[in-house]
């Protein structure tokens, strides 16, 4: 008898192929070309896009949680009770890769309509869009917890899937807004619905590559039969998995709250909205970095120490961030399309007639961040420029910045040179980012290891209700960062498109800054009470796999 059940048990904890970990892990970023939509730019895009006050916006993003907290343990419910020639899970990505789609494409749409007829507009069809994104995100989380029940082959999947997010993230924060102008043709909205266009392709054939390229080999004990009022219940009594839950909304507000006031930070307090998309390009590439260093950071350290260490570092270093004060010269403007102005190269760089020479003013043209420069010549010799509005009125945004060259024409100054102030936001930026990059995959090991712990203490095994749960959880927590952003800037006097002042610019900087600090604390705090470490696992699987055979 032990004989014929060996073969199948090393099959469980058998290393997994390349072809196999890659295929689950671009999965992931197919739902990045949504997620960090949802969590970076959605917000900007109802308020200065679409048209919506920031107060409904925010209000929507909570209230559609309720039908979150119905739908996603439903979808776990579901998937871990189907059953089809593909598995439990895996079918739900061929199905549900689609509708997803449309259902994105339709929220970043902007219907012409009146205020009322555009918040009905925005709670429709982003609930249908999270909606479908749970049908989706609920079996794909799952799928993780069957491939193989070895903890290692487990870190190393979790580990490449965040990597594939994150450096979807990179794309998706990097060029966003530039692909919207670049596809506005003369309508900044068109621009973004079109943009979304491009990312939900890609994710639909990502989706597709991992229904095709993996394998269901964990199933639940035989002959288990429950309810699914009994995987809330056993949930419910998972101390491990509320810690888990508790945790993952927290550092999801963390990630929100920095990714969405981006934009607004970088359009009013630091008055260079062209660098939005280089800020969080910047940020999702130095998560991807972390990412990649959290399987070699779990072997120096227990993961819940090791993630109390990472929120200290984020939440010192956030703090630091809110002392940076505001450049002292703009050193680029954007200028909207339809606007004359006139401009001084004082105005743009500090002691520019101390030196003799000549000017020469530049446009900048969309590229890759704004570290790789494409320009044209708009203005030569003057030290002022006189801009007259685009004649055909086309939407959209000129960036000028201007040269001082000497007498040979060299350049001596360029007023698009990073002032230090924004050389601490980046760096900044950048080291927070490096330390919460590895919260996902060792969040998501974790979530794993309570889908053990449940079995091992009640012989019962939900894998897709943990990881649904586990899905509401990091929503829950994201509505939560979008709506607080907009309750606040709505508190503080926020106006879209207008010159932000006094409480209003204060609240932008610290939405950016002392608001993560404190959820980053927060999250130390919760971790205290988090038992389930490396002993205790080992024990754990050994009993499991003893009982299994």
């Amino acid at each position: 008898m032990s004989t014929s059940k060996q073969p199948q048990k090393k099959v469980k904890s058998a290393a997994l192929s390349t072809k196999e970990v890659i295929g689950y892990a671009v999965g992931d970023a197919g739902f990045n070309f949504y997620w960090i939509i949802i969590g970076s730019y959605l917000s900007y895009f109802y308020t200065d896009i679409f048209g919506i006050s920031a107060a409904a916006a925010g209000t929507m993003f909570l209230v559609t949680k309720i039908v979150d907290a119905f739908t996603d343990p439903a979808m776990g419910a579901i998937a871990d009770r189907s059953n089809s020639r593909w598995g439990k899970f895996r079918p739900y990505l061929l199905f549900g890769a689609l509708p997803m789609a449309g259902a994105a494409i339709l929220t970043m749409s902007t219907p012409d309509l009146g205020d009322t007829g555009k918040i009905i507009w925005a709670y429709a069809t982003y609930t249908m869009m999270m909606l479908c994104y749970t049908i989706l995100s609920t079996p794909y989380s799952s799928l993780a917890g069957v491939i193989t029940a070895d903890a290692t082959e487990r870190n190393k999947i979790f580990g490449w899937r965040f990597f594939f997010a994150y450096f979807t993230g990179i794309i998706v924060g990097a060029f966003t807004p530039g692909l919207a102008e670049y596809f506005a043709n003369g309508n900044e909205a068109y621009g973004w619905k079109m943009t979304m266009v491009l990312y939900s392709s890609v994710a639909t054939i990502l989706f597709l590559i991992t229904f095709a390229t993996t394998k269901e080999r964990i199933q639940p004990p035989k002959g288990q039969d429950t309810k699914p009022i009994d995987d809330i219940k056993d949930l419910l009594n998972n101390r491990p998995w509320i810690i888990l839950f508790i945790l993952a909304m927290i550092i999801m507000m963390t990630i929100v709250f920095r990714g969405s006031s981006a934009t607004y930070y970088f359009k009013y307090f630091v008055e260079r909205p062209d660098l939005m998309g280089a800020f969080i390009g910047v940020q999702m590439a130095a998560y991807a970095v972390g990412c990649l260093l959290s399987p070699y950071l779990t072997k120096l350290m227990d993961k819940a120490k090791l993630l109390m260490l990472l929120m200290g570092i984020v939440g010192t270093l956030s703090v630091v961030f809110s002392f940076i004060p505001k450049p002292s010269t703009v050193g680029v403007i954007t200028v909207n399309n339809n606007q004359a102005v006139s401009i001084n190269a004082s105005d743009l760089m500090e002691n520019s007639n101390d030196v003799a020479g000549s000017y020469k003013w530049v446009e900048h043209q969309s590229g890759v961040f704004w570290f790789i420069k494409d320009y044209i010549t708009i203005g030569d010799s003057s030290d002022h420029l006189e801009l007259e509005a685009i004649a055909d009125g086309a939407e959209g945004n000129r960036v000028i910045s201007v040269y001082k060259l000497d007498t040979s024409g060299n350049v001596i100054m360029d007023s698009s040179d990073f002032p230090i102030e924004l050389k601490l936001m980046f760096l900044l930026n950048v080291l927070i980012s490096l330390a919460l990059g590895p919260k996902s995959p060792i969040a998501w090991s974790m979530y794993a290891d309570a889908a053990d712990f449940n079995e091992w203490k009640t012989g019962r095994r939900a894998t897709a209700m943990t990881f649904s749960a586990a899905t509401f959880s990091q929503k829950l927590g994201g509505a939560l960062g979008s709506a607080g952003i907009l309750w606040v800037l709505a508190s503080m006097g926020y106006a879209a498109n207008q010159i932000q002042e006094g409480a209003s610019l204060t609240g932008i900087v610290w939405l950016q800054t002392l608001v993560p600090a404190f959820f980053a604390f927060i999250a130390i705090f919760a971790l205290k009470f988090y038992d389930l470490n490396g002993k205790k696992l080992e024990k754990i699987q050994k009993e499991l796999s003893e009982r299994n055979s």
